[in-house]
């Protein structure tokens, strides 16, 4: 099977209606994919998806902002450990500024062992009107996928029939849509990209 061109990829992602692909994200891709090792296996699609779900962080200010593109993602052994599931749900919310739009974000990291890296921590927010609070299990740096799929579970119970679809790139990439389930199908088809909806 010929794989397919990081170009061609892109033109598959923007029927799809994925932002923020140029033609220097491109270049830049295809000259990375070309001195790899050949042994090296690559989802060529999630890791520019990845690229293009990543969002901007300012070092100096320490602060994360994220994309418009169509596709959340984010390296689940987290660096931002501190603001681990506030910059998960702003980056949700950027999915659609307008259906998911998450308010009054508060992080309580109180049950947090640091040092041993165990513990529990919530994260409550408001949207629609209503609060709701994601519980997650402290392992050192590492995102809890509960998280996600309970707060899956809450757009789904309370949101207009759309729902997030996950997918990895075999690694430690979590690259995440907001998408209805035809859209989910159709995509899938046509990228080979397996999704799932788990709540």
């Amino acid at each position: 099977m010929v794989k397919k061109t990081y170009a061609e990829i892109a033109e598959v992602l923007k029927k799809f209606e994925i932002g923020g692909i140029t033609e220097q994200l491109i270049n830049e891709y295809e000259k990375s994919f070309s001195e790899m090792p050949p042994e090296i296996e690559l989802n060529k699609t999630a890791t520019l998806l990845s690229a293009l779900g990543h969002g901007k962080y300012d070092y100096e200010e320490g602060t994360w902002t994220p994309y418009t593109n169509g596709v959340y993602s984010f390296d689940v052994e987290v660096f931002d450990v501190e603001r681990m599931y506030t910059n998960f749900l702003i980056g949700i919310s950027a999915l659609d500024k307008e259906e998911l739009e998450f308010k009054n974000i508060q992080e309580d990291t109180g049950n947090i062992n640091w040092e041993a890296g165990i513990g529990t921590r919530t994260v409550t927010f408001e949207w629609k009107g209503k609060t709701f609070c994601l519980e997650a299990k402290v392992i050192n740096d590492w995102f809890d996928p509960n998280a996600a799929f309970a707060l899956n579970k809450i757009i789904i119970e309370n949101g207009s029939g759309k729902r997030l679809f996950f997918a990895d790139d075999g690694y430690q990439e979590c690259i995440i849509f907001y998408r209805d389930t035809d859209w989910a199908d159709s995509f899938q088809k046509e990228t080979g990209l397996v999704l799932s909806s788990e709540t």
